[in-house]
């Protein structure tokens, strides 16, 4: 069945603005999602500078201290992992819809019902990338709950260490 007419054969005058406004739409849920987790990169590649930082400044009696460090920085490394994968996927999804968009405008505005075969080949090619894109913040927004899970992980860690320091100077 043809998605750009009715049961009846009436042509559905929004059929054009849906295969457009669609993609464009989540073209820009992506670009928002993209920015939220270029803000989460930002933050977790300071993380581990810091962390990095932190472990240089150690003296040989604060072995332990340092151990958890380096164990809260390999779980800040495996999420500025997690994140460019993230963003990988979010920057594939604005380019599969974009580019959705853009087919969907040159079947609207150049491809006639006379041109049944090209018209079904834009339109495949449309839903095509849209489905693209549709996966791909699925997958991005996959990845950013594991990793909202790891930095839960780490500042569990960080407060159960912040807890000991200050045991450790209520008792001295």
């Amino acid at each position: 069945m043809d998605p750009t007419t009715l049961p009846a054969g009436v042509v559905n005058p929004f059929a054009a603005l849906t295969f457009i406004a669609a993609p464009a739409l989540l073209t820009n849920a992506s670009s928002l999602l993209l920015m939220g987790t270029t803000n989460r990169l930002a933050r977790a590649v300071d993380r581990v500078r810091e962390l990095a930082s932190q472990l240089e400044h150690h003296a040989r009696g604060e072995q332990a201290i340092a151990e958890v460090e380096l164990w809260l920085m390999q779980r800040a490394e495996q999420r500025v992992r997690i994140i460019v994968h993230a963003m990988t996927t979010f920057y594939l999804a604005v380019g599969s819809f974009s580019f959705g968009t853009m087919l969907a405008l040159i079947g609207a505005a150049l491809v006639t019902p006379a041109h049944e075969g090209t018209r079904m080949w834009v339109l495949r090619f449309t839903i095509g990338a849209c489905v693209i894109g549709v996966a791909a913040i699925m997958s991005g927004s996959l990845a950013l709950v594991f990793e909202s899970r790891i930095t839960f992980r780490i500042l569990t860690e960080e407060a159960r260490q912040a807890r000991e320091r200050y045991a450790k100077r209520q008792i001295a």
